[in-house]
């Protein structure tokens, strides 16, 4: 297993600095062939995890679900590929999930914004159930 006090690959710290830890691990298992635990392990175990790179990370998820509340989803992509290196078409594809994730939070119910919930069968039976009141009143009196 490497240790985890020897340098790093410049694309594993790279990987690390943006936040993206998976990256990182893919990165240096690619470099010296460790297996996923060991990656794992190694990339944990590095000075650079989990500090300035974490709450990178949280102000641009942050900046991104704002910019998705807003309504901004090209607005939304780019932030996410400047801060991340991803290409177009994963940076979109994440914005997507996130979007529908977002959606999901503020939409408890699954509605669409402006939608109007339905009523469900026990206000369809009263309904029914005053009609016919009318009408037999209505029958019954003349």
């Amino acid at each position: 297993m490497a240790q985890p006090t020897q340098p790093l690959p410049r694309d594993v710290v790279a990987g690390l600095e943006r936040g993206d830890k998976i990256e990182a691990i893919k990165r240096l298992r690619e470099a010296t062939g460790l297996v996923l635990a060991e990656a794992k392990a190694v990339v944990e175990q590095h000075p650079r995890m989990g500090t300035t790179a974490g709450v990178a990370a949280d102000e641009v998820l942050q900046q991104v679900v704002a910019a998705l509340q807003a309504g901004r989803l090209l607005e939304a992509i780019k932030l996410l590929r400047a801060h991340s290196g991803l290409g177009l078409k994963e940076a979109k594809n994440r914005v997507d999930a996130l979007r529908r994730q977002v959606q999901a939070s503020a939409s408890p119910q699954g509605l669409a914004p402006g939608e109007v919930p339905r009523k469900g069968w026990l206000g369809r039976l009263l309904f029914a159930v005053l009609l016919a009141a009318v009408l037999a009143w209505l029958f019954l009196r003349g």
